[in-house]
Protein backbone atom coordinates (compact mmCIF):
# COMPACT_ATOMS: atom_id res chain seq x y z
CA UNK A 1 0.00 0.00 0.00
CA UNK A 2 2.72 2.41 1.01
CA UNK A 3 4.47 1.51 -2.19
CA UNK A 4 1.32 2.37 -4.44
CA UNK A 5 0.81 5.95 -2.40
CA UNK A 6 4.66 6.68 -2.72
CA UNK A 7 4.35 5.73 -6.45
CA UNK A 8 1.63 7.54 -7.47
CA UNK A 9 2.61 10.59 -5.47
CA UNK A 10 5.50 10.95 -7.11
CA UNK A 11 3.85 10.63 -10.39
CA UNK A 12 1.55 13.62 -9.18
CA UNK A 13 4.73 15.66 -8.37
CA UNK A 14 6.29 15.17 -11.76
CA UNK A 15 3.14 15.85 -13.33
CA UNK A 16 2.89 19.39 -11.53
CA UNK A 17 6.26 20.64 -12.13
CA UNK A 18 6.95 18.93 -16.20
CA UNK A 19 8.34 15.77 -17.04
CA UNK A 20 11.25 17.03 -18.54
CA UNK A 21 11.85 19.73 -16.05
CA UNK A 22 11.85 17.17 -13.11
CA UNK A 23 15.47 15.96 -12.77
CA UNK A 24 16.83 19.64 -13.69
CA UNK A 25 14.80 20.86 -10.57
CA UNK A 26 15.64 18.07 -8.32
CA UNK A 27 19.21 18.36 -8.86
CA UNK A 28 18.91 22.42 -8.38
CA UNK A 29 16.62 22.02 -5.40
CA UNK A 30 19.36 19.65 -3.96
CA UNK A 31 22.11 22.08 -4.94
CA UNK A 32 20.44 25.21 -3.33
CA UNK A 33 19.75 22.95 0.08
CA UNK A 34 23.68 22.32 0.02
CA UNK A 35 24.32 25.72 -0.53
CA UNK A 36 22.23 27.04 2.61
CA UNK A 37 23.39 24.08 4.78
CA UNK A 38 27.14 25.26 3.90
CA UNK A 39 26.10 28.74 4.90
CA UNK A 40 24.52 28.19 7.64
CA UNK A 41 27.99 25.97 8.92
CA UNK A 42 29.86 29.19 8.01
CA UNK A 43 28.06 31.51 9.60
CA UNK A 44 27.72 29.03 13.50
CA UNK A 45 31.67 29.39 12.54
CA UNK A 46 32.11 32.74 12.71
CA UNK A 47 29.30 32.69 16.22
CA UNK A 48 31.31 30.26 17.45
CA UNK A 49 34.27 31.64 17.82
CA UNK A 50 32.92 34.59 18.77
CA UNK A 51 31.85 32.41 21.41
CA UNK A 52 35.40 31.26 22.53
CA UNK A 53 36.76 34.36 22.61
CA UNK A 54 34.19 36.34 24.16
CA UNK A 55 34.56 32.76 27.42
CA UNK A 56 38.23 33.34 27.48
CA UNK A 57 37.92 36.95 27.98
CA UNK A 58 35.52 35.95 30.48
CA UNK A 59 37.31 33.51 32.21
CA UNK A 60 40.63 34.96 32.19
CA UNK A 61 39.12 37.93 33.75
CA UNK A 62 37.31 35.87 37.12
CA UNK A 63 40.54 33.67 36.98
CA UNK A 64 42.41 37.34 37.54
CA UNK A 65 39.27 38.43 40.52
CA UNK A 66 39.70 34.82 42.05
CA UNK A 67 43.71 34.92 42.19
CA UNK A 68 43.60 38.10 43.77
CA UNK A 69 41.00 36.94 46.44
CA UNK A 70 43.13 33.69 47.12
CA UNK A 71 46.43 36.13 47.60
CA UNK A 72 44.20 38.50 50.00
CA UNK A 73 43.62 35.22 51.99
CA UNK A 74 47.16 34.53 51.79
CA UNK A 75 47.04 31.63 49.71
CA UNK A 76 49.86 30.66 46.64
CA UNK A 77 48.57 33.07 43.87
CA UNK A 78 51.12 35.08 42.76
CA UNK A 79 53.09 32.93 40.65
CA UNK A 80 49.84 31.59 38.70
CA UNK A 81 48.83 35.17 37.98
CA UNK A 82 51.81 35.94 36.35
CA UNK A 83 52.17 32.39 34.70
CA UNK A 84 48.74 32.49 32.95
CA UNK A 85 48.57 35.87 32.15
CA UNK A 86 52.15 36.14 30.28
CA UNK A 87 50.49 32.94 28.11
CA UNK A 88 47.09 34.17 28.02
CA UNK A 89 48.42 37.23 26.44
CA UNK A 90 51.33 35.59 24.73
CA UNK A 91 47.91 33.04 23.13
CA UNK A 92 45.10 35.97 22.74
CA UNK A 93 47.10 39.30 22.21
CA UNK A 94 49.05 37.87 19.14
CA UNK A 95 45.48 36.05 17.56
CA UNK A 96 44.87 36.92 14.78
CA UNK A 97 40.55 37.47 13.80
CA UNK A 98 40.61 34.11 12.73
CA UNK A 99 42.75 31.58 14.73
CA UNK A 100 40.62 29.56 16.70
CA UNK A 101 43.13 27.75 18.15
CA UNK A 102 45.13 30.21 19.95
CA UNK A 103 41.76 31.58 21.46
CA UNK A 104 40.18 28.09 21.90
CA UNK A 105 43.90 27.73 23.98
CA UNK A 106 43.28 30.69 25.39
CA UNK A 107 39.98 29.51 26.99
CA UNK A 108 41.45 26.11 28.23
CA UNK A 109 44.29 27.97 30.12
CA UNK A 110 41.94 30.38 31.53
CA UNK A 111 39.53 28.00 32.70
CA UNK A 112 42.47 25.88 34.25
CA UNK A 113 42.92 28.69 35.99
CA UNK A 114 39.98 29.75 37.37
CA UNK A 115 39.05 26.19 38.20
CA UNK A 116 42.39 25.96 40.34
CA UNK A 117 41.95 29.18 42.02
CA UNK A 118 38.38 28.00 43.01
CA UNK A 119 39.92 25.11 44.82
CA UNK A 120 42.10 27.11 46.39
CA UNK A 121 39.92 29.59 47.81
CA UNK A 122 37.71 26.82 49.13
CA UNK A 123 40.31 25.36 51.18
CA UNK A 124 39.63 25.90 54.57
CA UNK A 125 42.69 26.38 55.95
CA UNK A 126 42.97 30.23 54.23
CA UNK A 127 41.89 32.64 57.04
CA UNK A 128 39.92 35.44 55.92
CA UNK A 129 41.02 38.72 55.78
CA UNK A 130 38.87 41.57 55.02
Amino acid sequence: MVAWVAGLGLAALIFLVGPDRFLFRMFDTLHVLSWRVAEALAELSATALDVVRALSIGLYVTFVGLALAVARRGGRSRMALVVVSLLFLLLAGDAAPGDQTRWLAALVLSGAGAAIMTGRLRQPGLPARL
